[in-house]
């Protein structure tokens, strides 16, 4: 089983094959323990232990103490080569999406959306927060603002599982580009609820302001994605297919690609 003549470490070889194993399996089945392993390799425990964290710390396994080892559901990719939404991400993974409206309502703007989407005194804004799931489990509660003055009008019961679909349907123009900004952070209890995670767990928190053609901020969202079920994948000075990216004269970059990959996590 193991290559004894070529330079490569027993645990690197051990996780290879722990790799295709997982590959062939169904998420959650079990995995052989480290004993079995141990055995049928004829290595120590710890060489076998050290192979399997690597691929707990990769999101290919996941352990539950004293149950065993068990294989990850796969990770949803999100893709920069557009703007991107949960449902598409999802949908390009081969599982169904699914959106629960928690809370639709016209509100006040705090201060920073005001300026953003240049209201006056008095003015009000649509916010919608919604989990956003796979057919088996949730793995985004969004909170969104949206621009009253692009946006003035809409109702829970347009949208279906897309916003930005039920966007396009009544208003006929929907973001094109955005900034996000990402950051790692604790669950809140009622977080961890609606995401069906440990409550001490982290996840991935994430603000955008999208912007339509013309530069105009149309909408603001608060993001809070299972850590489990997403991982973060970034190309920095190329392409999303892995070409340079073209420059102006002066060498500068003209526009950058980030792939945010998952998040199935």
């Amino acid at each position: 089983m193991l290559d004894h003549d070529r330079h490569i470490p027993y645990y690197i070889q051990i996780k290879a094959y722990l790799r295709e194993l997982a590959a062939s399996k169904e998420p959650h089945d079990s995995m052989p323990s480290e004993p079995q392993l141990a055995a049928q390799f004829g290595v120590s425990r710890g060489t076998v232990k050290q192979a399997i964290m690597d691929l707990v710390n990769e999101g290919v396994l996941y352990r539950k103490q004293g149950r065993g080892t068990f294989v990850c559901e796969p990770r949803i990719t999100r893709s920069f080569d557009r703007l991107p939404s949960f449902t598409d991400d999802i949908r390009r993974s081969g599982k169904g999406p699914q959106t629960h409206i928690l809370s639709f309502k016209q509100v006040s703007p705090p201060l920073n959306l005001k300026h953003l989407f240049a209201m006056g005194d008095g003015e009000t804004l649509i916010k919608i927060k919604r989990i956003v799931s796979t057919e088996d489990s949730p793995v985004v509660v969004l909170t969104s603002f949206l621009n009253p003055h692009i946006y003035p009008r809409l109702s829970a019961s347009d949208i279906k599982e897309s916003l930005y679909t039920a966007l396009k349907t009544h208003y006929g123009i929907v973001p094109v580009k955005a900034q996000d900004t990402y950051s790692i952070v604790d669950v809140s209890p009622q977080t961890a609820g609606l995401l069906k995670c440990s409550k001490d767990a982290c996840v991935f928190f994430s603000q955008r302001i999208a912007y339509l053609e013309n530069d105009e901020p149309a909408e603001y969202v608060e993001s809070f994605i299972r850590s489990d079920r997403f991982k973060l994948n970034i190309f920095i000075g190329m392409k999303g297919d892995g070409d340079p990216l073209e420059r102006d004269d002066g060498g500068n970059a003209l526009y950058c690609n980030v792939s945010y990959r998952n998040v199935l996590l």
